[in-house]
């Protein structure tokens, strides 16, 4: 029960900035370097929609970098019923700590995000090194689900979190440090680089029937006409272990 009001209350963000913002994507921070690592342009590629409709409330929203922080999130459209997957190949719930990806550099804590007052999802603050936030209306790391992690790509101070998100490669990993000693170590599948207007939240924030990782930063050409970057690039990784901490 608690999974399907995740779901919905997810949905219900989504939809509300996607009115509100006409179908813009979230904001993570201002811009002071010269941008990101790109990817390259050999990277797979995504269907522009997943084969089969979801949504869940597991899902947070596209990343963008500017001044003012204005988050907003693309809206699914049906919610089916979650997938069924046998016991042992998730793990039960558990509040996530921390995130590691050691091919990157990163060893981040992990703050724990939830919706705005008007309905948006909450982004880590702007600051000379923000930490990486957990979307707590998503599934915990190594739940059947995507689970979402947001952080900036950088800020007027510099780099961020994020900021080398773009180097991964299919084969790297990722590991969550969660509440009750284990942890979930997922495998990168696939990067994408998606233009924000047309950022797919299906094949995003849909339904899977594994437990799955998503790690979202802005990407691309920073437009200092509206002080965005143009883009997402989205981090996709499937659970392949788990460890005690």
């Amino acid at each position: 029960m608690m999974k399907n009001n995740r779901r919905g209350s997810l949905l219900a963000a989504a939809a509300a900035v996607l009115l509100a913002a006409g179908g813009t994507a979230i904001v993570l921070g201002a811009a002071g370097t010269d941008g990101p690592p790109a990817i390259p342009t050999s990277s797979p590629t995504v269907a522009a929609e997943a084969p089969t409709p979801a949504e869940t409330p597991e899902n947070p929203a596209p990343v963008a970098e500017a001044e003012t922080p204005e988050p907003v999130i693309p809206a699914p459209t049906t919610t089916p019923a979650a997938p069924e997957q046998p016991a042992d190949t998730v793990l039960a719930p558990a509040t996530p700590l921390r995130l590691s990806v050691p091919a990157i550099g990163v060893d981040s804590e992990l703050m724990h995000l939830g919706k705005n007052a008007d309905g948006t999802v909450e982004v880590p603050p702007l600051g000379e090194y923000s930490p990486a936030g957990w979307y707590r209306g998503s599934p915990t790391p190594g739940e059947v689900g995507p689970s979402v992690m947001l952080g900036h790509v950088d800020s007027a101070a510099g780099p961020s979190v994020f900021y080398r998100l773009g180097d991964l490669r299919p084969g790297d990993e990722v590991s969550v440090t969660r509440e009750d000693g284990t942890i979930a170590v997922f495998t990168v599948d696939r990067l994408e680089q998606y233009a924000k207007d047309e950022f797919p939240t299906v094949a995003v924030y849909g339904n899977t029937d594994d437990a799955q990782l998503r790690l979202i930063t802005c990407g691309g050409d920073f437009d200092r006409s509206i002080g965005h970057y143009v883009d997402n690039i989205v981090v996709f990784a499937s659970l392949t272990s788990t460890t005690s901490a």
